[in-house]
């Protein structure tokens, strides 16, 4: 019997939704490394082919959005893109607040009811909208606060971006616990190509000034609520209040503590920009903004596809340090090499960039990125620390330390942009991330001993191949810039800092061979594959299921507990997946 949401049984003993479990360890020869060897390589390959796809979808995002940033800035004035970017400010920080965190609940707690699912969904939704109505109303009075004209329509209009964010806040959560970086980076393009820009674009060119990014906006939210629910299919039928409050306590215990970080975050990335808002007006902010959006999107897409697969890797392995250590290095590893080539490219070649992407009116932006530019490696890297302290559940105290960022950031961009105007607010941010890094990779040696030390090891190793890359990139710019094509030049420095990079890593390809590893797991060299849905499985001894009647003694709640040597068959509600094997307990940490 299908329940009132159309898809899922309506019986209380129906089995949990489970962390994915590890594929069974292959086995290994005799005298070999053993099972926990073979597990630790399967949770590097899922890790790393989960980042390749987000990294993927961040990447085709970025690159759309370069592509509308061409677009915009000849269509759009500074002072139109600050307005936008004032009102987007306000609405960043009450999407925060409505969702308390209950996503990444979702992908934290080891075992998870469907009924969770539909409490956690409703109580997104009905924060949402009650915020999206309080902004739409206020926005006479909030409007002002960011140096907007108290009958701006820019608020009202995104409002209605926010609801739908608020609906899309569970299923996401759902995607990342399973692991499902393909079905996400899908969607994400969709709503990012099509939906943001296509939209922004269109309406830019129409005449619509700051109103077609946020009509952009609404049509990418409206695209990811669409995309991430018909992946995930949650109940929507909701138990009664009480009912409903009793299973999301737990969530929201979780949830407030990441909540608060992410506040503190959220202060400390945009204080700056409140700072610009309020103090210089909304034509500065929009020059501010884009230099900080330029260097935005690599951080974007190296740490945000860095932080949506390690989350829920590093969750599953949080009681084990050795591992837990090896994925955090290995990952500071992989962003360093993709990152600090990046950022020399970035700070060198600012000019050129600036002129490319934005035409020669943005002048004023060239010293703002190559600023950020040089933080563009601690900047990215936190992020890492901050995906190890929600997988240990170390929430409430990383949420001070958030908080302390964000008191930098205010101290540091007000004393700068008092000083030095522009440039003295970019400085002041730019400080603040390196210090902020600083205490970020500090609390993660506390909360993973002999983290530090292995580390900082991991950075000198990379020190030749950043000399070299600098000392090309800059070499061949100087050589080309007096022809005065700013393509030839891009194209000549980059490829020279790209060579010089990989030929680093190719001569000291010995001191690489844990990321080097993790880049052949992409091609298929990482744990062993199940067959497919459609395919035979292999001959063998038949894997033992077990009904719900063999599953052992009841749990609290009413949910059946599997003895630790079962497999039990689940059904994949709502998705196109085939059944899954759930081993044990301790393969769902």
């Amino acid at each position: 019997m299908t329940g009132p949401g159309g898809d899922l049984p309506d019986d209380p003993t129906r089995p949990l939704r489970p962390v994915p479990p590890e594929p069974a360890p292959a086995p290994g020869p005799p005298g070999g490394s053993g099972p926990s060897s073979s597990s630790g390589s399967s949770l590097t390959a899922r890790t790393a082919r989960g980042f390749a796809w987000a990294f993927t979808g961040t990447v085709g995002q970025a690159v759309l959005q370069i592509g509308a940033t061409v677009a915009l800035a000849r269509l759009l004035t500074p002072e139109e893109f600050g307005a936008a970017a004032a009102a987007l400010l306000i609405v960043g920080l009450t999407q925060l607040v409505t969702q308390l965190g209950v996503a990444a609940s979702l992908v934290h707690r080891e075992d998870l009811d469907d009924r969770d699912v539909t409490a956690a969904f409703w109580f997104s939704v009905l924060v949402a909208a009650a915020f999206a109505a309080v902004l739409a109303l206020g926005s006479p009075v909030i409007s002002p606060l960011v140096g907007l004209p108290a009958d701006s329509a820019l608020l009202p209009l995104l409002s209605i971006a926010l609801l739908f964010a608020g609906a899309s806040a569970t299923p996401l959560g759902l995607l990342q616990r399973d692991l499902r970086f393909r079905s996400m980076a899908t969607v994400d393009l969709l709503a990012a190509g099509p939906a943001l820009i296509g939209v922004s674009v269109v309406l830019a060119a129409a005449g619509f000034g700051a109103s077609a990014l946020a009509f952009g906006e609404i049509a990418a939210a409206v695209a990811k609520c669409a995309g991430y629910l018909a992946l995930t299919r949650p109940r929507f039928r909701p138990e009664g209040p009480t009912a409903s409050w009793g299973r999301l306590r737990p969530l929201l215990g979780y949830g407030a503590g990441f909540s608060i970080a992410q506040l503190g975050n959220w202060f400390a990335l945009n204080a700056d920009k409140l700072v610009v808002a309020n103090a210089l007006g909304t034509g500065p902010l929009g020059v501010y903004g884009r230099a900080y959006n330029l260097l935005s999107e690599p951080a974007n897409i190296i740490g945000g596809a860095a932080d949506k697969a390690l989350f829920p890797a590093m969750a599953r392995v949080r009681d084990d340090g050795p591992r837990l250590r090896a994925a955090y290095v290995r990952s500071a590893s992989l962003v360093a090499l993709v990152t600090a080539p990046a950022a020399v490219l970035l700070c060198v070649l600012a000019p050129e960039v600036v002129r490319v992407l934005l035409g020669a009116q943005w002048d004023a932006v060239v010293p703002l990125v190559q600023l950020f530019a040089l933080v563009l490696l601690p900047r990215t890297s936190y992020k890492i620390s901050t995906s190890l302290t929600r997988a240990t559940g170390a929430v409430y105290r990383a949420a001070w330390r958030q908080w302390l960022y964000a008191g930098y950031v205010v101290v540091l961009t007000v004393t700068g942009g008092l000083l030095w105007g522009l440039v003295g607010v970019a400085a002041g941010a730019s400080l603040a991330i390196v210090v902020h890094f600083l205490v970020m990779l500090q609390f993660s040696a506390r909360v993973s001993p002999g983290l530090m030390g292995a580390v900082l090891r991991m950075y000198v190793k990379h020190v030749p191949a950043l000399v070299l890359t600098v000392a090309a990139t800059w070499g061949v710019a100087v050589l080309v810039r007096p022809l005065g094509i700013d393509l030839v030049t891009l194209a000549a420095a980059a490829l020279a800092g790209g060579i010089a990079s990989v030929g680093t890593l190719v001569v000291l390809r010995g001191r690489f061979a844990a990321e080097l590893s993790v880049v052949r797991s992409l091609r298929g060299g990482g744990a062993p594959r199940g067959p497919r849905p459609d395919r035979p499985a292999p001959a063998g001894p038949a894997a033992p299921t077990v009904s719900a009647s063999d599953a052992g003694p009841a749990a609290p709640g009413g949910h059946r507990r599997l003895p630790d040597d079962a497999t039990v068959q689940l059904p994949a509600v709502g998705r196109g997946d085939a059944p899954r094997p759930v081993g044990n307990p301790a393969d769902r940490r």
